[in-house]
């Protein structure tokens, strides 16, 4: 016992030294400070209707109507009490500060793990797992609120760990530790993540086949793999729950297949329009933002917010100057480049040459492979093979993200290379050649890039160029000006370029110095690792300061977004159920502040059903844009004859138009209601026609109904007479009383979804269809009724039913594989 503590005793101070690290890097958390994460506060305004109606009748609901007329929750605030691995995640996070300290913790920690899996030295691990975490866009997205992707990207780490260790040293705890490892990968939820480690762990898996192949050892290969398959599984099993919603709900969003048709000539796919996901497509010049950080400006921020680069400029174009941004590069905008760390860079080059063992050329193959995807449109002939068929790359956006496989791949050759070294400095004479070469492909070529930045780039966007050549046109007398404003921004955004480039070309000639040092005995290890060390933190550390620094807190009295305003008040006043509110004085389909307090027409979320996008972009837009015209134009009375003639947002029950956050809000008196009886159908072939006949009909009379659903509901008569009204309300079950003497077709301002609602007329499961492209219809009998719909997905319970059994499984495997060992060490 006293020598198993005294061998943990060291990996207790590291523990402890990462923690240390990761709160001197948050430090004003310390003091109650909090960061302010955009896509964090987004959550927060998605999932509150979901906490105030579990905090008031205890249920967790997986639906909500706080965005977008109502959709599934699954993505919003989903249920891991069936999730063993949800558990082990809080228990590994150590109680840290969840959005900060905690993400950093993992990051250093994971890779650490992996290092010393792959018998590097502890201090060469710490100094690996410090470059691996503070890599620079690890740090932008925590800034960006990105939480769950941080998580994933932290995890990814000890699942290669887990794989090693089966492949080359165990494979039943190998396979017990990759389900474990990759069963909290999975249960951060972010599945792009996970894929681009997939991915990573294929390529993996073919270098094992071929290095099996080759030593004529298949057999063992194979036994390790049927070990992994089964470990795959077990990871799967108690995040099955989560992930068999998202597969079905999935396929009914904007990341499924349309039902509309067109007669265009452009390729379809079945998940993300093409555009829409390359939009963040990273440049091929831009990606020697991994070796310098501002080769193309940095982040999208204005010159003006750096003074000093507006020193040597010509006086009259200071202000035009200070107005554009520091970024040209091709994405509509960034928040900061990718940087791995220029002595990182160095040292994988390095240790492509250097290290001969079996991870060398996966990890390269990897490295380019992340490269490939991250380019997107920039290298289309390869990405648009992917998009149109390879399985499931097509339900994803931002692809520049798949640059997290080379911030993880190439730290790691770095340091499998600096292991070599370690071990036998010789090494260094040996390979001079190849650290010649690795310097010049990394020191030379920020040097280069310092002398003659102008021989390699332009300084200046296409879109950019474009323009000022069109003023150029419309302004023949100004082509002079025009032309001294280039030349002006182009040696602004050089300044940034050169400045960066001589930093480091600095850090590379210390660290190979360092390495040659060693090499001739002139240094100790621990002087080296030491020595490294400080200069990674260093390197890294300062630039991921300019993206994410202590300015970038406030007080949680300033963090605190969601403020009710007059208008929410006036709103939140009116005691009627399930109004709908429709918020204009911002993007209403990219917020969530109203999402927050009310039921909301807009909200935020990537992956927002397919049909109610397609009401979105012919109908609702277009209501968006003649209601702010109108306001623009100062006329408040106008809006009312703009609604009038808004059959969208009126079936979708929007009573009410915020306009002005500190005036009381616009009353929509054609709001149809929460549901209505209509004497008519209007029987639709398709789902186009459906679509249409949302402006083409009078929808307080007429429901417009696909001929699919001819044999559940009908036409009883054309004479509306009866009652019917919303009575109690909960995100996932409404109650309506109905009173009639003869039967009736009744429309529900309800979004169509089903794949767990259910209706019920008097306790009795009754069927229903779909109205108006995206709502509810049914019969409902003559006489006094109570209508219920109810949201019971069954593949939510079975899904939660397989999550329990497969934690426990897993549990039982672990306590009998531990009693085992135990009882073979006694």
């Amino acid at each position: 016992m006293k020598q198993l503590v005294k061998n943990a005793l060291p990996y207790l101070g590291v523990i402890i030294l990462f923690i240390v690290l990761s709160f001197a890097y948050f430090s004003p958390v310390i003091q109650g400070d909090e960061l302010p994460q955009m896509d964090n506060i987004h959550a927060v305004g998605m999932a509150q209707e979901l906490v105030k109606n579990e905090a008031a009748t205890g249920e967790k609901s997986m639906w909500t109507n706080s965005m977008f007329g109502g959709m599934p929750a699954y993505q919003v605030k989903g249920d891991s009490s069936a999730n063993l691995f949800r558990q082990i995640n809080v228990i590994s996070r150590l109680g840290l500060p969840f959005t900060t300290v905690a993400i950093l913790f993992l990051y250093m920690i994971g890779f650490f793990v992996l290092l010393i899996s792959l018998k590097v030295d502890k201090w060469l691990s710490i100094a690996g797992a410090i470059a691996f975490a503070f890599g620079s866009y690890n740090i932008i997205i925590i800034i960006a609120g990105h939480i769950t992707k941080a998580y994933a990207i932290g995890m990814m780490a000890p699942v290669l760990a887990a794989i090693l260790f089966a492949f080359n040293r165990n494979r039943i705890w190998g396979g017990i530790l990759t389900a474990i490892a990759l069963g909290m990968e999975i249960a951060y939820n972010h599945v792009q993540i996970t894929y681009y480690l997939a991915l990573l762990i294929a390529v993996l898996i073919i270098a094992k086949f071929i290095d099996a192949y080759k030593q004529k050892a298949i057999r063992e290969f194979a036994k390790t793999a049927g070990v992994l398959v089964i470990a795959v599984v077990l990871a799967l099993l108690p995040n099955l729950m989560n992930l068999l919603t998202t597969q079905e709900y999935g396929a009914l969003t904007i990341r499924g297949k349309s039902e509309l048709t067109n007669n265009s000539a452009v390729k379809q796919g079945s998940g993300l329009d093409k555009d829409y996901a390359f939009a963040w497509s990273y440049g091929l010049k831009e990606t020697w933002t991994i070796l310098i950080p501002n080769v193309v400006g940095g982040e999208s921020k204005s010159i003006g917010e750096s003074p000093e680069l507006l020193s040597n400029s010509d006086s009259q174009l200071k202000e035009p100057l200070s107005q554009q941004s520091q970024y040209w590069g091709g994405r509509v905008f960034t928040s900061g480049p990718v940087y791995f760390g220029a002595i990182i860079c160095f040292l994988f080059m390095l240790g492509a040459f250097i290290y001969k063992g079996p991870e060398r050329w996966w990890l390269i193959a990897g490295t380019i492979l992340s490269l490939f995807l991250a380019w997107g449109e920039n290298f289309s002939f390869f990405n648009d093979f992917m998009f149109y068929h390879f399985p499931l790359y097509n339900k994803f956006r931002t692809v520049e993200m798949a640059l997290v496989i080379a911030g993880l791949t190439m730290p790691l050759l770095a340091f499998l290379g600096l292991r070599e070294i370690w071990e036998k400095p010789e090494v260094i004479k040996q390979n001079s050649l190849g650290l010649i070469v690795s310097f010049a492909l990394t020191g030379g070529i920020a040097l280069a890039f310092y002398l003659t930045p102008e021989t390699f780039f332009n300084f200046i966007s296409l879109q950019e160029m474009k323009g000022l050549a069109q003023q150029k046109l419309q302004s023949p007398q100004m082509a002079d000006t025009i032309d001294l404003f280039i030349i002006n921004l182009k040696q602004i955004r050089a300044s940034l370029l050169k400045s960066d480039a001589l930093r480091s070309f600095f850090f590379i000639v210390l660290a190979s110095g360092s390495l040659w040092l060693y090499s001739t005995k002139k240094i100790s290890s621990t002087i080296l690792a030491a020595g490294l060390t400080l200069l990674i933190i260093i390197d890294l550390w300062s630039v991921d300061r300019r993206y994410l620094s202590n300015d970038d807190f406030v007080s949680p009295s300033q963090a605190n977004s969601f403020v009710a305003s007059v208008a929410d008040k006036a709103i939140l006043a009116d005691k009627g159920l399930n109004n709908r509110v429709f918020a204009i004085y911002r993007n209403p389909f990219n917020e969530v502040n109203t999402s927050y307090f009310h039921q909301s027409i807009g909200g935020y979320h990537g992956a927002k059903l397919r049909r109610y996008q397609d009401v979105i972009d012919s109908n609702l837009t277009n209501n968006y844009q003649q209601l702010v015209a109108q306001l623009q134009k100062g006329s408040i009375s106008g809006v009312d004859s703009i609604l009038s003639i808004s059959p969208a947002l009126n079936m979708l029950n929007a009573k009410y138009v915020i306009y002005n956050p500190g005036q009381n809000p616009i009353v929509n008196h054609y709001a149809l209601g929460n549901c209505w009886l209509v004497n008519s159908i209007n029987w639709v072939e398709n789902a186009n026609d459906e679509l249409a006949s949302i402006e083409k009909t009078n929808l307080r009379q007429t429901a417009n109904v696909d001929e699919q659903f001819k044999n559940i509901i009908h036409l009883p008569n054309t004479d509306v007479s009866g009652e019917i009204s919303l009575v109690s309300y909960k995100p996932n079950h409404l109650s309506y009383e109905y009173n009639s003497p003869v039967e009736q077709l009744a429309v529900f301002s309800e979004i169509y979804y089903n794949k767990g609602w259910n209706a019920y007329v008097d306790g009795k499961l009754t069927p229903y269809a779909r109205a108006n492209y995206v709502l509810r219809a049914m019969n409902i009998p003559a006489g006094k009724h109570t209508i219920d719909f109810k949201f019971e997905p069954q593949t939510y319970k079975i899904g939660q039913i397989i999550s329990y059994s497969g934690s426990i499984l897993i549990l039982i495997l672990i306590g009998f594989l531990a009693f085992k060992y135990y009882r073979k060490k006694v």
